[in-house]
């Protein structure tokens, strides 16, 4: 059975990946004229893969479609090592 570990392994790692990439970065609230991270004016939410969803009454504009799922998984195992 040893010669699925590394396969296991990949899975394990897929999914803990995508669990960590939907969670929620930070919270950003602009008002003024431009916005300063670009997206301009109003209430945005960042995610751990890279989306941005712009909340404004009550509809969600998607700002940022989220990274590939590899670039996800480089930056979760850059997370692991950061937090040790």
């Amino acid at each position: 059975m040893t010669q699925y570990a590394e396969t296991v392994e990949k899975r394990r790692l897929y999914l803990a990946s995508e669990e960590w990439g939907s969670e929620v970065k930070m919270h950003y609230a602009c008002k003024g004229n431009v916005g300063d991270l670009g997206f301009g004016m109003g209430y945005f939410i960042y995610y751990n893969n890279g989306a941005v969803h712009k909340l404004s009454g009550n509809n969600i504009s998607i700002v940022q479609t989220p990274n590939s799922i590899e670039q996800v998984m480089d930056d979760y195992g850059r997370f692991l090592n950061d937090s040790k």
